[in-house]
C-alpha cells in the first residue's frame, strides 16, 4: 500500500510526495457506549486503515485526492477563502480542524497536497471517521511544525468531530488510534484517561470481524440520541447522589439508583452502561486468564445488552450474532456507534476453517451472496512510514 499510495499522488499531481503515513482502524472488544459515559473500554488498533501520502505547494490551497471517492476528485480549499460551508465529503474535516485551529490562533500559511486510500470500510464500525481527521491533524502537525503534544491532536480530533461533525462521540476511537500498541489492547479509563497495556495472545484465537455492509452515519443514526439520554439520566441521577458520570455506578448497587428514574427506556439505557462497564472489568481478567469461554460469553452478553436495553443494534447485526454463535463462535457482539457496521467474533484458531464454512452456509442460504470477513490483530497506532 505504500507504494501504490505514492504512485497514485505522483500520478494526482505531477511529482513526487515527500512522505508517507498511515492511521489505523480500531476494534473494540467490550465497553460500548461507555466512553461518554466516563466508562472503561477495551479497544485495540488493527492492520487496515487509511494511508495517505503529501507535500506542501506554493499555493494557498489545501488540495486532497481520496482514491475511494474519486468521484469527488481533488478536493480543494483555499486558505484565503474559508467560508466554513459544509462540503459533505472529506473537506469538512479539514474545514473542521482548521476551524478548531482558529480558536488556538494557529493559521497554516500556505498549501499542501494530500493523497489518500483505504483499506477501511466507512461505516463498518471501525473508526474510520476518527481515523480520518486524527490523520488530518498528524500531517498538518508534522508538515507545518505546530508542535502540538500527542494528546493535544487527540482532543482536537475528538473536537472536530463534536464541534463540526455534529457527532456526540467520547474520546476513545482518537485515543487508542494515537496510542495503540502493536499486541496490545488498551484498557482505557475515558474518565482519568489512564490506561494499561493488555497483551492479546492469539496463538490459539482468532478474532474475525464480520461486515454487515450496512453504512450508517453517527450524526444520522440515533448514536447523538443515545447521548442525550445518557446526559438526561446523569443530570436527574445527581440531584440525589454524587455522580459525575454513569459508569461511577457500581453494578451492584444497580436497583438503588434506578429507582430514581421513572422512565423505562431510559432505565435500560442506564442499566447498559452500568454492567457494561463492569463487563469491561471482567474482560480483562479473562484476558489475562487466558479463559476465551468466559471472555466470549461476555461478548455475547454484550451485544444482547447493546441490543436490548440500549437498543443500538440492528435486525441484521442480531442475526449475524446468531448465526455466528451457532456457526461455533465463542462469543459475537456488534462493534462501533451501532445500527450498522461490523460484529467482532471470538473463534478458536483450531475451528477457523469449520466456521467460515458453516457461516458461509447459514449465510448463503439467508441472503444468497457473500460475505465480508476479515481476521485482525493489534498494531501500532498512527505513525509516518516514511
Amino acid at each position: 500500500m505504500n507504494k501504490h499510495i505514492k504512485n497514485l499522488f505522483s500520478e494526482k499531481f505531477g511529482y513526487e510526495a515527500d512522505k508517507t503515513y498511515f492511521a489505523p482502524g480500531r476494534v473494540n472488544i467490550i465497553g460500548e457506549h461507555t466512553d461518554y459515559n466516563g466508562g472503561l473500554v477495551m479497544p485495540f488498533c488493527i492492520d487496515k486503515g487509511i494511508y495517505a501520502a503529501v507535500n506542501l505547494n506554493n499555493s494557498k490551497k489545501i488540495n486532497v485526492y481520496s482514491e475511494n471517492f474519486s468521484i469527488n476528485g481533488i478536493v480543494a480549499i483555499d486558505l484565503d477563502d474559508l467560508g466554513f460551508k459544509k462540503l459533505d465529503n472529506y473537506g469538512d474535516y479539514i474545514l473542521g480542524i482548521i476551524k478548531e485551529f482558529e480558536n488556538l490562533e494557529i493559521k497554516l500559511g500556505y498549501g499542501i497536497n494530500i493523497c489518500l486510500s483505504s483499506n477501511l470500510p466507512v461505516g463498518g464500525g471501525l473508526s474510520s471517521s476518527a481515523a480520518l481527521s486524527e490523520l488530518f491533524l498528524k500531517i498538518f502537525n508534522d508538515e507545518y511544525n505546530l508542535k502540538l503534544s500527542m494528546m493535544e491532536i487527540v482532543n482536537l480530533a475528538k473536537a472536530v468531530e463534536n464541534n463540526f461533525l455534529g457527532v456526540s462521540c467520547g474520546i476513545m476511537d482518537q485515543f487508542v488510534i494515537m496510542f495503540g500498541k502493536s499486541d496490545n489492547a488498551l484498557y482505557l479509563n475515558t474518565k482519568t484517561l489512564e490506561y494499561d497495556l493488555v497483551p492479546l495472545d492469539f496463538s490459539d484465537f482468532n478474532f474475525v470481524l464480520i461486515n454487515s455492509n450496512t453504512t450508517r452515519k453517527l450524526v444520522e443514526s440515533k448514536y447523538n440520541e443515545r447521548q442525550r439520554e445518557t446526559s438526561e439520566i446523569l443530570s436527574h441521577l445527581q440531584k440525589h447522589f454524587a455522580i459525575n458520570y454513569l459508569a461511577d455506578i457500581d453494578y451492584k448497587d444497580i436497583d438503588k439508583y434506578t429507582k430514581y428514574v421513572s422512565d423505562k427506556t431510559l432505565k435500560k439505557r442506564l442499566r447498559h452502561v452500568v454492567f457494561e462497564n463492569n463487563r469491561v472489568k471482567e474482560a480483562k481478567k479473562a484476558l489475562a486468564d487466558h479463559d476465551l469461554v468466559k471472555l466470549g460469553n461476555l461478548l455475547t452478553e454484550a451485544h444482547w445488552s447493546v441490543s436490548g436495553d440500549y437498543e443500538a443494534s440492528s435486525p441484521l447485526l442480531d442475526e449475524l450474532v446468531e448465526m455466528a454463535l451457532n456457526s461455533g463462535a465463542l462469543g459475537a457482539r456488534m462493534i462501533g456507534g451501532g445500527f450498522g457496521g461490523s460484529t467482532l467474533n471470538l473463534v478458536l484458531k483450531q475451528d477457523f476453517g469449520g466456521f467460515i464454512e458453516r457461516f458461509k452456509v447459514s449465510f448463503q442460504k439467508r441472503y444468497e451472496k457473500q460475505f465480508l470477513y476479515s481476521v485482525v490483530c493489534a498494531k501500532d497506532g498512527i505513525k509516518q512510514i516514511d
